[in-house]
């Protein structure tokens, strides 16, 4: 017991700080709703809705009455893990897989950052992941990012062993649990296809037969397990495909976004002009006309294109320092006037404005806000440095080069949402945006140390005698 102790240290430590503070959040957002679990854990993207129908054999759908429509948005895997936990021991059971889900993936982030750069910079990972706000009020609400977080992760790792040790078995766990993953949150339904590329690509100078299949087989696998449900919404809606996520991003979130950015008005104004100007319903979007709403959507996206590329940009910096606080605060029965209507970073044009923000925030909790949006923008800076640091020290391995591209892609896949984007996105890449700000830290400490430590040598071989 021990060496145990002694040898998983760090992974026991931060589990255990993980876990304490999802405890205590967890304990203020349940007294705040009066005691009521199913209050406190409802999230409002229809998982506990999904949950119950499935329950109550109504299948897998929205509807709270008949006809009970197949839901196009949601892939299986949560929404049933939530259903067999509830038939088995309630929604409490199903707020401890997820509080010990949530406590695991600094773990998991730990361990990743560890393989990808070094211990130091692994245990501050661990532990900045195990203390960021929004990730815990996660680890007990019903949204996919915890159950999704811990499977991508997890498959992560099995995907560095992978390269480090190009075992057939690190491969087959990376490629079935990264499906998995899928099935909890189709954000990565292109890594099948872009791991093995990128893989391949960044060995073309080895390849031997047996690694190109072994290298296949992870996108194989992970295929495999997405077949079932590509199935179900052909039998369902007519077409072979994931969810009709992206067709509903981009007409319901994306255009209002872009409208709203040129014809000066609030995003809620343009969804009102624009979404439900003929009473849609919005989830009457499916697999099977979504391409129908993609072309409607894109039509007028390119009617905008300038404002789509102010969108993009706007929604990457906000991707990279959206604090989440507003949201940690309101679960948690803090309440405010919230006087700010417009992107934060419109306001930097605006100094008066954004001063009279300040002013009003100051005064309540709501100062924690620009506190925490200051906090992720010094993180933002110090990970674009640590990148262009590892690139001129030419440190980059195929390791880090995964998880700088993993970072993109998130960011890149996130713009469709528009002025929706939040520190939610951001979640399932928290480590290795950390790990690179912290390898920016250190490499800056590092220089600086270096030059106080010349000047000292400098200053006292030109006075020997000080």
């Amino acid at each position: 017991m021990k060496n145990f102790f002694s040898q998983y240290k760090w992974e026991i430590i931060i589990f255990c700080v993980a876990l304490f503070l999802r405890f205590v959040l967890f304990g203020i957002n349940f007294s705040h709703n009066n005691y009521d679990l199913t209050q406190t854990i409802h999230g409002d993207d229809g998982y506990y809705e999904l949950s119950q129908n499935i329950m109550d054999g109504n299948g897998f759908s929205f509807d709270v009455e008949p006809p009970y429509r197949p839901n196009p948005l949601r892939p299986p895997v949560w929404p049933y893990v939530i259903a067999g936990t509830v038939s088995l021991g309630g929604y409490w059971l199903v707020l401890v897989i997820e509080l010990l889900m949530g406590s695991l993936i600094p773990v998991f982030g730990f361990v990743l950052a560890r393989r990808i750069f070094d211990e130091r910079v692994g245990k501050w990972a661990g532990i900045f992941m195990a203390i960021e706000p929004y990730s815990i009020l996660l680890s007990f609400i019903l949204y996919t990012e915890t159950c999704f977080t811990f499977f991508f992760l997890l498959s992560l790792i099995h995907l560095f062993r992978f390269i480090d040790s190009k075992e057939v078995i690190q491969g087959v766990l990376s490629g079935l649990i990264l499906g998995l993953a899928i099935l909890v949150k189709p954000t990565v339904q292109f890594f099948p296809i872009l791991i093995p590329l990128f893989l391949l690509i960044a060995w073309h100078k080895n390849l031997t037969k047996g690694l190109v299949m072994r290298v296949l087989l992870i996108g194989v696998l992970a295929g495999i397990v997405m077949v079932p449900w590509m199935y179900r919404n052909k039998v369902e809606f007519g077409v072979w495909g994931m969810s009709a996520q992206p067709a509903f991003n981009l007409y319901v979130y994306l255009v209002p976004t872009v409208l709203s950015i040129d014809n000066g008005t609030n995003f809620k104004t343009e969804l009102d002009s624009f979404v439900y100007r003929d009473g849609l319903d919005i989830n009457s979007i499916t697999l099977a006309n979504g391409d129908e709403y993609k072309d409607r959507a894109m039509e007028v996206l390119m009617e905008h294109k300038s404002a789509l590329m102010k969108s993009s940009l706007i929604t990457l910096i906000t991707f990279l320092t959206h604090d989440g606080m507003l949201t940690v605060l309101q679960y948690s029965g803090i309440t405010f006037e919230n006087i700010l209507t417009v992107p934060a970073l419109s306001l930097i044009a605006h100094p008066a404005e954004l001063l009279r923000v300040l002013g009003h925030y100051v005064t309540s909790p709501a100062i924690l806000i620009p506190l925490v949006r200051m906090l992720w923008m010094v993180v933002t800076i110090f990970m674009i440095w640590g990148i262009i640091m590892l690139f001129r020290e030419k440190k980059m391995s195929v390791k880090k080069i995964s998880a700088l591209l993993v970072v993109l892609y998130f960011a890149a896949t996130t713009a469709i949402n528009g002025l929706g984007v939040n520190a939610r996105f951001r979640v399932p890449i928290l480590i290795f945006i950390f790990s690179f700000a912290l390898y920016g830290l250190f490499s800056l400490w590092g220089y600086i140390l270096g030059k106080l430590k010349r000047r000292h040598e400098e200053a006292f071989n030109n006075h020997p005698g000080i």
